[in-house]
């Protein structure tokens, strides 16, 4: 008996819900705000993302601890949602079209990173649970197809 793993990028399904108007208007008292809600939720892996794009990334715990107006582009600022995935916070002046674009590479970039980290995990863990790598296959789509045997 074996087993087929396949690890696909997921980038067009994260980019399609950007696309969709994930986005929202909140107001914070003197100023307007735009935040973009995201599918990112590991800290780590999404500023390995950011430094991939030459940015910094800041988290904040409340919407009151927004510094805008901001002249500062280099570094992002993320909010921690309810749902434990991060929503880019930006000044209501924003140009949204271009942000909406650069946070669909970021979490195209993220994915990736997600999904090495996947692999590297499964490559690790798979011999101490009793499966035998038979087969890995980089396919034309980018996609990784491993194949275990089980043994007994």
């Amino acid at each position: 008996m074996s087993v087929e793993i396949v690890l696909i990028p997921v980038a067009i399904a994260l980019t399609k819900e950007i696309a969709e108007g994930i986005s929202r208007k909140l107001e914070n008292k003197d100023n307007s705000i735009l935040i973009l809600e995201t599918r990112m939720k590991d800290e780590l892996l999404l500023k390995q993302a950011l430094e991939d794009w030459d940015c910094s990334f800041r988290s904040i715990d409340h919407i009151e601890e927004i510094p805008f107006p901001s002249q500062e582009y280099d570094e992002v600022i993320f909010l921690l949602n309810s749902t434990g995935r991060y929503s880019l916070v930006l000044p209501q002046t924003a140009d949204q079209t271009a942000y909406e674009e650069w946070l669909s590479n970021v979490e195209h970039t993220y994915t990736n990173l997600l999904q090495q980290q996947v692999y590297q995990t499964l490559i690790e863990r798979a011999p101490r649970n009793g499966l035998i790598l038979e087969q890995e296959e980089r396919l034309a789509d980018r996609s990784i197809q491993l194949t275990y045997i089980l043994n007994k």
